[in-house]
């Protein structure tokens, strides 16, 4: 197969035949371009639909359709008009609805440079919440567009029939393009807008269910139905619950081996677990927690929670059997904090005795300990009613009436949990709408604390920020440092700016940053990193803390379009739960880059669980490497998908950054005849990262940066 290798960023050259096109300038004149432009928004304050239908009128006056349809028109009443185009997916749905000739008059107008695409992307995608790899895929799939429609070239294969029906991945890619939009990954969208992405990204996950079975079939020669378990953050199940005797195939998109501890709701109290190798593997049923007992409501009825770990190959799958032994619900292994601390052979943990909050975190291997408190403050929203603060807070503004944040309790009721060698666990409850379970789990080296907060109580009037907040022995000296999109680190200072005189007004606020993946702070000897599931907002406002923002609850809007107070009532109607995991790790600062960039790669791309009940048959291949061996530590398989027939498109990205790794900064050679382990390899060709064009193709733009006065 001819792989389409892409290495290389680029920025995009077409501006070139519009800069060409212009109308004649006079030199002695100051000469000024306007060139109409969209900002036509993939949904905000009406959905994708009604915006391109021009449907409810009364909320915003727009549809798209018609703005594409005047302006060919107009466009051709004039040579020297020019207009820019932006969202691919909204003309993407005109173009499929136009005659060809209304089509060969558009391509005239891009070939003259008076109808131009800029960015090229399925929507204008948002900056600071959104994971590059998410980026470069909305890119891709815009730009895929052009080269399809254009340029008239051939698509790709018909995106899988099988045995379990028609599967694609176009509905989900698409969905995900949207879901990218600036104001749906932001959540700056009225609350019918955002049930209307959950709702896309739902039927994207439908489609996409029918074609991972076809896959599993394939590859396993099995044609067993499966079965996706999507609330398993809540312990929710059905099939593990009520089942005797089910399998688990697990599959790992990365390209190196995972280990990864599986929790599954189940209603029994022994368990036997093995692997595809027939290797018992060790486990422990533990009870639910009261917390997720209260999250889950009405949702499933398991007792406990079988607690195991697994491995996956690189890019492949591999199964696990599962049998009941004993049918009885669970016996209670929860007690009152008698031993102050937990440990694995990695991390050590302590707890103080008088607060149950974290004391100290002890790395084994370095011989590192900091002091470690953590606990949960809420900032009072402002409300716009006083001389200090007249802007509320809301979806867009983040703006606390105070710079003190009120703790939600000084103290936390807490209890033991082990877990055989499996895992050990200390659950912490702060009151009835904010819980926390601190785990370490055997052979890990991060300390992971799964917080729960919500519905958030609004009743005394108050909209309320809620934060977790670290405090350490660290010396950070007002330093701090987020990652961006999830690559790149880039280092903070509180209350500065690098490129002019900061006079800060907002001393909470403006030192509030996005991080997609990871924040850390450190000193010569210590640096403590923490790793998130999603994006959030962080700070350092106090030297040697880190700040991570968990839940916004507002009662005011924040007079920025959007209308709406940011307070989502959820499933249950009375605010969302929000429940989510942050992983920390201590190391020196000149190793803990070979740490974490794992870590958070390992947390943007899980493994994906299916189930399917009884045991497989005897011919069903357990276990499936797409690649001969594991890839380099330093280097990532971004992308690897179908491109046409005989095509198929990969990236692979050096995943550390300069001088961060004294290991893995370095270059590395992958060979790619040697790289799959069913694919042969004819030939590769290099091309940009939105792969629209080959790389000797390239024509950048050169820019005069120099100022002329």
């Amino acid at each position: 197969m001819l792989i389409l290798l892409l290495l290389y960023l680029s920025t995009d050259n077409g501006l070139v035949e519009s800069l060409q096109s212009c109308p004649a300038t006079n030199p002695s004149m100051l000469n000024v371009h306007l060139v109409p432009h969209t900002h036509d928004d993939v949904g905000w304050l009406k959905t994708v639909d009604q915006y391109y239908y021009g449907d409810r009128n009364n909320i915003q006056h727009a549809g798209v359709q018609y703005i594409l349809d005047s302006v060919i028109d107009q466009l051709q009443k004039d040579p020297a008009r020019r207009f820019i185009y932006v969202e691919t997916a909204f003309f993407y749905r005109w173009w499929r609805q136009q005659s060809q000739s209304t089509q060969k008059i558009v391509a005239q107008l891009v070939n003259e440079g008076r109808l131009e695409f800029i960015n090229g992307g399925w929507c204008m995608s948002d900056e600071a919440t959104t994971h590059y790899s998410a980026v470069i895929d909305q890119m891709t799939l815009g730009l895929r567009f052009f080269l399809i429609c254009i340029l008239e070239v051939l698509g790709g294969p018909k995106s899988k029939s099988g045995p379990f029906g028609e599967g694609d991945s176009d509905t989900m890619k698409r969905a995900m393009g949207v879901a990218q939009h600036h104001d749906a990954v932001s959540g700056t969208e009225k609350q019918h807008v955002a049930y209307d992405y959950a709702r896309r990204l739902a039927t994207g996950w439908a489609h996409c269910e029918v074609l991972v079975r076809n896959s599993l079939a394939v590859l396993s020669g099995s044609e067993a139905p499966r079965v996706f378990c999507e609330n398993l953050n809540i312990s929710v199940c059905p099939l593990t619950e009520s089942s005797h005797k089910f399998s688990m195939n697990v599959y790992n998109p990365l390209g190196r081996t995972v280990s990864w501890p599986v929790r599954l709701p189940v209603n029994g109290s022994v368990y036997n677990v093995t692997d595809a190798n027939g290797r018992a593997v060790d486990s422990q049923v533990v009870p639910l927690s009261k917390s997720t007992q209260e999250v889950r409501r009405n949702r499933g009825y398991a007792k406990g929670e079988l607690v195991f770990q697994v491995e996956a190959p690189p890019l492949g799958y591999s199964t696990y059997i599962i049998s009941m032994l004993r049918d009885e619900p669970p016996a209670s292994s929860a007690k009152p904090t008698a031993t102050r601390s937990i440990q694995n052979k990695f991390l050590k943990v302590t707890f103080d005795d008088t607060t149950g909050l974290l004391s100290s975190l002890t790395n084994l291997e370095t011989d590192q300990t900091i002091q470690l408190t953590q606990n949960f403050y809420w900032y009072n929203a402002s409300a716009g009613n006083n001389k200090e603060s007249r802007q509320t807070s809301g979806a867009y503004i983040f703006r606390p009436n105070s710079s003190d944040p009120f703790v939600i309790n000084k103290t936390a009721e807490t209890q033991i949990v082990t877990v055989s060698s499996t895992a050990q666990e200390v659950t912490q409850r702060f009151s009835p709408w904010v819980s926390q379970v601190v785990r370490l789990y055997e052979g890990h080296r991060e300390l992971e604390l799964e917080w729960t907060v919500g519905p958030v109580p609004v009743a005394d009037g108050l909209g309320k920020e809620v934060i977790t907040r670290l405090d350490t022995d660290i010396k950070s000296s007002d330093y701090f440092y987020t990652d961006s999109n999830g690559r790149e680190v880039l280092e903070r200072r509180k209350d500065y700016r690098p490129t002019w005189e900061l006079k800060q007004t907002e001393p909470v606020a403006g030192n509030y940053y996005p991080i997609n993946s990871r924040a850390y702070i450190k000193d010569d000897k210590h640096q403590l990193t923490v790793v998130t599931d999603r994006s959030q907002g962080a700070s350092s406002i106090y030297n040697g803390s880190l700040e991570i923002m968990l839940h916004r609850r507002l009662l005011y809007d924040d007079f920025r379009g959007v209308g709406e107070p940011l307070s989502e009532p959820g499933e249950f109607s009375d605010g969302l739960v929000a429940r989510g995991r942050l992983l920390l790790t201590l190391s020196p600062p000149d190793t803990a880059a070979d740490v974490h960039r794992p870590l958070a790669q390992g947390m943007v791309l899980q493994p994906l669980l299916s189930f399917q009940d009884g045991t497989p048959s005897a011919n069903t291949k357990l276990e499936f490497s797409g690649l001969q061996t594991s890839l380099p530590p330093a280097v990532h398989l971004l992308t690897l998908s179908q491109w046409d027939k005989d095509t198929v498109l990969i990236r692979l990205e050096h995943q550390y950054q300069a001088k961060e790794s004294k290991t893995h900064s370095q270059p590395v050679t992958v060979n790619l005849q040697k790289l799959f382990s069913t694919l042969e390899v004819l030939g590769a060709s290099e091309m940009s990262l939105g792969a629209n064009q080959w790389k000797e193709d390239m024509n950048r733009l050169q820019w005069n940066t120099g100022y002329n006065y």
